[in-house]
């Protein structure tokens, strides 16, 4: 057996050219040793960006990573009626337990530890200003030691004798215009980026480490004492709002004093309530990398040890709601919020209502879902979910989910059912028959079968009309023939209102990836295909007349409100990468993302026995359909790019149309047979149960190796074509061992027809994300193996 090298440092890329033969599993380890933590930490630090005042505080401090091995592996969200320890919350004194250890954990590893409150000294009045119906007032709270800490407040009053409702916000005036229309007192206090009297409780309690936004939840307690104080409060009725980074301390102040009756929580982004483990990289958002590189001063530092390990956390942002129960919650967000993701918090909505249902109060937690990106707020709607809350209102409030699946209703609607005993076990570690080219062709065409059953009976479309039709439109518009008319399409053609695709490009920067020059050298046009399919097409801005480009067709992982898009990435998009190699590239949303959210809920009424990874690889193919007509694409050079679950829907079309003539696939798999949900990285469940991308493989879960293919069998079914994985080392999503197996034995297959240079294992020491250093490798093996 050829050995292997296992990268450390992913900016010194050696491909691993796959030889035949199987490598032992890696042995768990149970716990880490210092020197284990130390030289983690050292090759962490080499792969993530610089963060200078994390590299300020291990110096200082020369605190090493947790041991990993010690804490448990929760790759989905904690749930939070089970314990560290894994005992079950079974009442709500159990729950009041429960709450207190996730505090505990919260502060240790998130948020800081917290003085206890001060005794509110004094109240200074600033003064008083009557408005039409109203009065302002401004005083300054006093408190801590030496009477050092201060805090201002404003309060906006109706007039009248109350008591009245009160919303408290993290800047003076707050929503005083609604609220005075509504007979609420509006409660401002200076605890934002704008006037932020909380920034001085550091020095003020240096022997606590709470963090900014902790710091700024904690200093709501004053503003309360202080309201206890003012004869028109109605102390029984008190809400708290915040958005963005406001809102992340709205629900850390609501989490930490129970005085607060109600949380308007708005588009909070990850270390609110979008949990780390459901957004960045590998769900195309914010991430604990770059959030505590970006906002350092947010949370403490030890949270930047988590990056990557997400899985090995043991708090998120589904706790934080939790914590907020029985009290009400409302979760606000835009439905393309880039900072939020739709399906994320839907998952925090069901596992923080299980706490609500204990407590008796499952009508005080609800969402909000907006139009728009990040900053799309709904004051109206708020206070009308306030009102009803606070029983002004006799209104119902409705919660309208996007993702609402289920699969045991799946499967009591469709009535399918699967005879076990007609599929036997296989060993997972059993050799591919690989005897002669001839047996291994007759095994691919019954794996071809199986997976065309799994992934469910595609409805009957119709061909393009000429001219363009419903069924798909037509093939690409022609390429105009002068590079003046080229330059004057548009770069950013509309996808949908509000278009996405125009406003990310409009934001350009760091941000999104579409770094100049790169987005400047690249052109685009609109492309349709497929069932009502809307794509663009990206070329070189240099692409000669007449000229034919290999093309890659880009397939993104779990983006739901950017689709093919990404943020918070300082990496360059992949389709400017691509396109600055020579490629044209086809980039889509794929169903169920971006500007094709809205296909989800109804998807099993429509097609009951079909699946959404069914749709997904339908439109891969209608989009050769088109590209093979297009004026630009070399039809005999069609390549996929996926990465995430893009990487999982190249695998299975490439398995299916050998008109893809190589793929490439990046954190997109995990051998089936050996997911079992003891292995702790969700199993197969989350393609049948979680997200009901093949809800038929839920027949397998607790059958794991009766499942009718595996991935070795997808990749092999490609060969001879070339085909490159890249698994990161770090991967949570899946079994790196596990994956590098299945590769070698798919390489059996591959030397059959001479062609094992064609496949390729990288395995940068990573986590599962798509950084500039694997990208940049992945473009030198596609130049080396596909033309």
């Amino acid at each position: 057996m050829k050995n292997r090298t296992v990268l450390s440092v992913p900016a010194i890329f050696v491909p691993v050219i796959l030889v035949m033969g199987l490598i032992a599993p890696a042995q768990r380890c149970y716990s880490m040793t210092v020197e284990q933590r130390r030289e983690y930490l050292e090759k962490l630090l080499k792969i993530l960006p610089p963060a200078p005042s994390f590299q300020e505080w291990l110096d200082k401090t020369g605190e090493l990573p947790p041991d990993f091995d010690a804490l448990p592996r929760v790759n989905g969200l904690p749930d939070p009626l089970t314990f560290l320890d894994g005992r079950p919350v079974k009442t709500a004194a159990d729950w009041r337990a429960r709450r207190a250890e996730i505090w505990q954990l919260y502060q240790k590893y998130d948020i800081g530890t917290f003085p206890a409150k001060p005794k509110l000294d004094r109240v200074v009045m600033l003064g008083e200003t009557p408005g039409d119906g109203y009065v302002i007032r401004d005083v300054r709270l006093e408190f801590g030691p030496q009477d050092k800490g201060t805090m201002r407040v404003q309060l906006m009053i109706p007039s009248g004798a109350g008591p009245f409702p009160v919303l408290i916000s993290p800047n003076l005036q707050g929503w005083s215009p609604a609220l005075l229309r509504r007979s609420y007192i509006s409660a401002g206090y200076a605890g934002n980026d704008g006037m932020d009297d909380a920034a001085a409780l550091g020095a003020l309690y240096p022997n606590y480490d709470f963090a900014l936004l902790p710091r700024r939840a904690w200093a709501v307690g004053l503003v309360l004492d202080y309201l206890e104080t003012v004869p028109q409060v109605d102390m029984q009725h008190v809400g708290m709002f915040g958005y963005s980074r406001d809102g992340k301390m709205a629900a850390i102040a609501g989490a930490l004093d129970e005085r607060i009756s109600a949380v308007i929580a708005g588009s909070t982004g990850v270390g609110g309530l979008l949990p780390w483990r459901l957004s960045g990289e590998r769900n195309a958002g914010e991430s604990i990398e770059s959030t505590t590189r970006s906002f350092p001063a947010w949370f403490i530092p030890r949270l930047r040890f988590f990056a990557g390990r997400e899985d090995r956390l043991p708090v998120d942002g589904n706790l934080l709601a939790a914590m907020i129960a029985p009290r009400s919650l409302l979760m606000e967000y835009g439905l393309n919020d880039q900072v939020m993701n739709p399906w994320s918090m839907e998952q925090v909505y069901h596992s923080a209502e299980k706490v609500y249902k204990l407590l008796g109060q499952p009508d005080h937690l609800d969402i909000l879902r907006v139009p728009g990106f990040h900053g799309s707020n709904d004051e109206e709607a708020c206070l009308d979910w306030l009102d009803i809350q606070f029983g002004r209102s006799h209104r119902t409030w409705t919660n309208n989910f996007l993702f609402p699946w289920d699969f045991d209703k799946w499967r009591a609607n469709t009535r399918e059912t699967l005879d076990l005993t007609k599929y036997p076990r296989v060993n997972p570690a059993a050799p591919l028959p690989a005897a002669s080219v001839a047996v291994w062709e007759k095994r691919a065409g019954e794996v071809r079968k199986s997976i065309r059953w799994m992934l469910g009976e595609e409805p009957a479309m119709m061909p393009p009309a000429a001219g363009g039709g419903r069924a798909g439109r037509g093939p690409a518009a022609p390429m105009p023939a002068t590079q003046a008319a080229r330059r004057e399409l548009p770069s950013n053609p509309g996808q949908l209102a509000p278009d996405v695709i125009s406003w990310v490009i409009a934001q350009g920067g760091t941000s999104y990836g579409w770094l100049a020059p790169q987005a400047a050298q690249t052109f685009s046009r609109p492309v349709s295909f497929g069932y009502g399919v809307r794509g663009d097409l990206y070329y070189p801005a240099n692409t000669p007349a007449g000229a034919k480009l290999p093309t890659v067709i880009w397939l993104h992982g779990f983006s739901y409100p950017l689709g093919y898009m990404w943020v918070y990435r300082t990496d360059l998009h992949p389709i400017l990468a691509l396109v600055q190699a020579g490629y044209a590239v086809l980039a889509y949303d794929q169903s169920g993302f971006g500007s094709r959210m809205n296909e989800t809920a109804a998807f099993y009424d429509r097609y009951p026995h079909w699946s959404p990874m069914g749709r997904m690889v339908e439109d891969v193919r209608s989009a050769i359909d088109a590209l093979q007509k297009d004026s630009v694409v070399d039809p005999q050079h069609v390549y996929l790019f996926g990465y995430s679950l893009g990487g999982t829907v190249g695998l299975y079309t490439a398995a299916l149309d050998d008109r893809v003539k190589g793929v490439v696939s990046i954190s997109g798999f995990t051998p089936m047979r050996t997911d079992t949900p003891q292995v702790g990285d969700g199993g197969i469940a989350r393609y049948s149960h979680e997200r009901g991308l093949i809800p038929r493989l839920g027949f397998f879960i607790g059958h794991e190796s009766q499942i009718p293919y595996d991935f070795d069998e997808v990749v092999a079914s490609i060969a001879p074509r070339p085909v490159l994985v890249v698994e990161p080392e770090l991967d949570r999503d899946a079994s790196p061992a596990q994956v590098r197996q299945a590769v070698d034995r798919a390489g059996k297959v591959y030397t059959l027809y001479g062609a094992l240079d064609k496949l390729t294992l990288q395995e940068p020491w990573d986590y599962n994300r798509l950084p500039s250093a694997t990208q940049d490798e992945i473009v030198k093996w596609m130049s080396a193996n596909l033309h």
